[in-house]
């Protein structure tokens, strides 16, 4: 008897531990994301990324059948700080094999266009890509940590990453190109170039071509025309003031803005770039900064008020200002293709020193969404603060699907808004 008991427990012993066994096999590793991404492709470097977890919370069959969730107008595009975006269309040519019913038949050419997201991530400097609403992909392999910008030129597939190197003071941009997908599915990373270093601003052309970029000399600073890989450099114009901020709207006008503070009066020129001449637009204005249409017609543009700031529209071919009845800083708007306007901010903001007070983190916005006329100055509240709250920078509209893309000032994260 005492050895049926013995055999019988043994048995329970070993089927316990099959069973265990069998559980932990049908798991991942506690803190290790699943690879589901190019990165497994490439034969160094490593995310330390966790995986996007995309998706709505669905109810269990505990749960009433009555439950009707609501899609959110809003979408996170990334698990983790990123430090520059670009969304565009891509086409994608696909060759398909001849219908085998015709004997003659030629394989089939087609051509997709794909919508496209293309991000990188402050952390680690790889791209991940979006394909029309997937889940992200690595898509290059530089790993360069603490990037703390990153802009996207020719034809979105050159990354501009801009870093400090170890000694805290450098300034390096470093271009990396983001190689095309294998016929296997692979990529094969090409090594980058390296642009002069110490550039204190830099700024793409509208049609991502060429790069504007500022440097430090003895004698004030330089701003240089480029290549964003720096072939064909340029000087464009040199000047005794080194604290300019660039931006360039339309194809043959670049604009330089004093650094903006509140009490310090600012001014914004522009620099036809065949004729190479400082020409002021504005000026003596404390805390302003500015924005520009693709066409220059109007200037969006915000100064210090005693209650903190006030926003105007001047039009550059009547030369009248109107004032707004909205708090918008210019650098949460973005221009439509008609140069109506698209802007994050609210109809009051808090008592401060603007923009230094919001620049230096210690003012937030808790923004809504407007689409603003600039012929009328009407505006459509587009998102009312009822969801969620975001300090809403580095707005992008792409009006062919109505969606807002945008970067949360307090954690970094990329997100989508449909309007």
């Amino acid at each position: 008897m005492q050895k049926i008991l013995l055999i019988v427990l043994i048995s329970i012993i070993i089927a316990a531990g099959g069973w265990y066994w069998y559980a932990k096999s049908r798991q991942t590793a506690p803190g290790v994301p699943a690879i589901t991404d190019f990165g497994a492709f490439f034969p160094v470097g490593e995310s330390g990324d966790p995986t996007l977890l995309d998706g709505l919370l669905q109810p269990n069959d505990s749960q009433s059948s009555s439950v009707t969730l609501v899609p959110s107008q809003f979408k996170q595009l990334s698990p983790y700080p990123v430090a520059g975006f670009a969304s565009f269309m891509k086409s994608t040519t696909k060759i398909l094999p001849p219908d085998p019913a015709k004997p003659k038949a030629k394989p089939i050419v087609e051509t997709i266009q794909e919508h496209v997201v293309r991000y990188v991530s402050r952390s680690n400097g790889y791209v991940y890509e979006i394909k029309d609403g997937e889940s992200p992909l690595q898509v290059t392999n530089v790993y360069i940590p603490n990037i703390y910008e990153t802009l996207f030129g020719e034809n979105f597939n050159t990354a501009l990453l801009r870093f400090l190197r170890p000694d805290q003071q450098t300034i390096a941009t470093y271009a990396v190109p983001i190689p095309p997908e294998n016929p296997d599915g692979t990529r094969t990373q090409k090594e980058g170039v390296y642009l002069p270093e110490n550039i204190l601003q830099s700024v793409l052309s509208p049609n991502k071509t060429q790069i504007a970029y500022l440097t430090e000399n003895a004698n004030g600073a330089t701003i240089s025309l480029a290549s964003p890989t720096n072939a064909k450099r340029t000087t464009l114009i040199q000047t005794p003031f080194r604290e300019w901020l660039l931006s360039w709207p339309s194809a043959k006008t670049l604009y330089v803005q004093t650094k903006p503070s509140a009490n310090v009066p600012g001014f914004l020129y522009k620099i036809d770039t065949t004729e190479k001449k400082l020409r002021r637009v504005l000026g003596d204005i404390n805390g302003l900064t500015t924005s520009v249409s693709p066409s220059g017609t109007y200037i969006l543009y915000s100064q210090r008020s005693p209650q903190g700031f006030v926003t105007q529209l001047h039009n550059t071919k009547t030369n009248t200002t109107r004032g707004l009845t909205l708090a918008l800083l210019p650098e949460k708007c973005a221009w439509l293709q008609n140069e109506d306007l698209i802007c994050a901010g609210a109809p009051t903001s808090p008592i401060g020193d603007y923009p230094d007070a919001w620049y230096q983190g210690v003012v937030s916005f808790s923004d809504q969404l407007y689409q603003i006329s600039t012929s009328t100055l009407i505006y459509e509240t587009l998102y009312g603060n009822t969801e969620k709250s975001y300090d809403m920078t580095n707005l992008y509209v792409d009006q062919s699907t109505r969606i807002v893309y945008f970067v949360d000032k307090q954690t970094g994260l990329l997100w989508q808004f449909s309007y």
